[in-house]
Formats: structure tokens, sequence, C-alpha cells
């Protein structure tokens, strides 16, 4: 799928799945982009919601806009513990 503005970049949304976005950041612009989405997700309708979660996407520019290249995400809050104390350990933050 081929997004036609980087700015106007919705999620996927499923009714039946669910994906809510409860926040998202630009990390970098150019010929590529990184977005990090803060996301909450269910198996269906029923289901309570799980998360909040990271997913970190890649996407590239093309002739028509913008493709999905790659993409994170995140399962489980250990994960962004562990992220964050890699980041610490490596005095990035």
């Amino acid at each position: 799928m081929i997004i036609p503005d980087i700015d106007d970049l919705i999620l996927e949304y499923d009714e039946e799945s669910g994906i809510e976005e409860l926040g998202r950041r630009i990390l970098s612009r150019g010929s590529w982009a990184s977005i990090a989405f803060l996301v909450r997700t269910r198996r269906d309708s029923d289901a309570e919601w799980e998360g909040p979660f990271l997913w970190l996407h890649r996407y590239q520019k093309v002739a028509q806009g913008w493709k999905l290249a790659s993409r994170f995400h995140t399962t489980d809050k250990k994960q962004l513990d562990n992220m964050l104390d890699a980041l610490k350990e490596w005095e990035l933050i």
C-alpha cells in the first residue's frame, strides 16, 4: 500500500481485531521516514484492550508517495523495559 503523504498516515484499523493509536512521533524524515507509534490492541471486539505497545515503522519514499518497508512491534511491557535498560546502559539517555 502506498501512502501519498507521510503526515496523512493512518494505521490500519479493523473493528474486529482492534488497534487504537494512543500517540505517534515522527523520528526522522527524508528519503526514509521512521515513525514510533504507541498503540493498544485487542483480539476481538469483546476482548480487553492490551498494551500499550511500541510499534516502530520505517517508510521508504517512492515515486507515488511512501511505502512501508519494515516494522518492529513490541508484544509486552518487558520488551520496553529491556529497551530502556539498554539505552541507559549505553548512556544514550
